[in-house]
């Protein structure tokens, strides 16, 4: 790998790490922002579906659009930027229903990064898209480490969450500008759009292993939203840890969960990542029923590292997947079109698993997460069957 190729990697890993700065910007200080705002576990979950229904709601159009228009890098700042300017802008709501109004924004934000950052990454070393995707995770795990004990101790250290609001708008205007910098946009497709949309839809319907990855990894989301929006009340009403504790707990959760993931990426390579897709979902539907029977401190965290560890890796495996089910010029719309069905099925799971913690408890609702699991273990296993023989499609740099 030459140095270039060096470069660029490693750049797309770290501009997933300011991604899931923003992404998980709010988690750590949720039960503040709940008190703030008197909220219930429905007011609470209802943030995080705003940002789920908004995350997905462009992901496809505007995925499509970079492979079009060969605008991947161009997405891609924007998007960074997108995402950074309304967390700044959190810190000046007046009310709830602004509040949400901003959330909803930096979604929209999102819903531009991932469709461009893995199809500028996988076109790098084509060969090894498990690897790749490893790094590509793990840096977006770096951000999943940090961005707990940075807002956490941002919010005790200037004086509330709002203040720590206003200064998480550097690191997103920065990383756009190095990727502005760093990488080219493509030249477009030269058919007429209306023709390129109908060859790219009916490609995917054709697809029966990317419609199953699709539902695979719907599933899988769906369980994790919910476990990231409940997970910081857990430990903050149920179990007495103050902000700075819960970042802590969250960074320590990603810190295994990035080691698993670069792990099980390299693994992933030498076998099939379907099969390890079907086995990581069954252990984490288990280890996340583990987390609703919970009664003590140090069970709890033995059931989030195990959660952990089994859950981190699956997205990375998905998107590998993913990329080699399509050929190279429809990837960012076939990532975007996976995240765009991911987030808006989400969007109901967390006002599920309000409703479910306001009727009976709130670690309850963990078990209804992990009873989502237990969904995507049976997908992923026709999934593997489906995709047995099937020949990987071709790709840049490839043969």
């Amino acid at each position: 790998m030459d140095r270039a190729k060096k470069t660029n990697i490693a750049a797309i890993a770290a501009s997933h790490g300011v991604n899931s700065f923003y992404l998980l910007f709010l988690i750590p200080i949720l039960p503040i922002i709940a008190k703030e705002f008197e909220l219930s576990y429905v007011g609470v979950g209802l943030i995080a579906s705003v940002y789920a229904f908004a995350n997905g709601v462009f992901q496809f159009p505007i995925s499509f659009l970079g492979d079009y228009l060969g605008r991947w890098r161009s997405v891609l700042a924007f998007s960074l930027l997108v995402q950074s300017v309304p967390v700044f802008l959190y810190g000046l709501a007046p009310d709830y229903t602004v509040f949400l109004g901003f959330v909803f924004l930096s979604g929209l934000g999102c819903s531009a990064y991932h469709p461009p950052a893995i199809a500028l990454i996988t076109r790098e070393i084509p060969g090894r898209r498990g690897f790749i995707m490893g790094i590509f995770a793990g840096g977006g795990e770096v951000g999943s480490i940090l961005t707990p004990i940075l807002v956490g101790w941002m919010a005790v250290y200037f004086g509330g969450w709002r203040a720590a609001a206003h200064w998480a708008l550097i690191p997103g205007v920065l990383m756009a500008l190095f990727i502005w910098r760093h990488f080219e946009d493509v030249p477009r497709d030269r058919r007429p759009m209306k023709q390129a949309a109908r060859a790219t839809l009916r490609s995917f319907s054709r697809n029966k292993a990317l419609i199953l990855l699709i539902l695979l990894s719907t599933f899988r989301i769906t369980g994790f939203r919910g476990l990231m929006t409940f997970l910081p009340l857990l430990l903050a009403r149920n179990f007495g840890f103050d902000v700075q504790g819960v970042g802590w707990v969250l960074s320590a959760y990603f810190i295994v969960g990035a080691v698993a993931t670069v792990i099980v990426g390299r693994w992933s390579d030498k076998g099939s990542k379907t099969k390890y897709i079907a086995a990581m979902t069954f252990l984490c539907g288990l280890a996340l029923g583990s987390i609703s029977m919970a009664t003590t401190t140090a069970g709890l965290l033995a059931s989030i590292a195990a959660v952990g560890i089994l859950l981190t890796p699956v997205p990375s495996l998905v998107l590998a997947v993913g990329t080699e089910l399509v050929e190279e010029r429809q990837r960012a719309s076939a990532i975007g079109l996976v995240y765009a069905v991911n987030e808006g099925a989400s969007t109901l799971s967390p006002l599920i698993g309000g409703l479910i913690a306001d009727s009976f408890s709130l670690q309850f609702s963990f078990l209804f997460y992990g009873i989502l699991f237990g969904v995507s273990t049976c997908i992923a296993m026709i999934l593997h069957h489906v995709n047995q023989g099937r020949p990987m499609a071709p790709a840049e740099g490839d043969g």
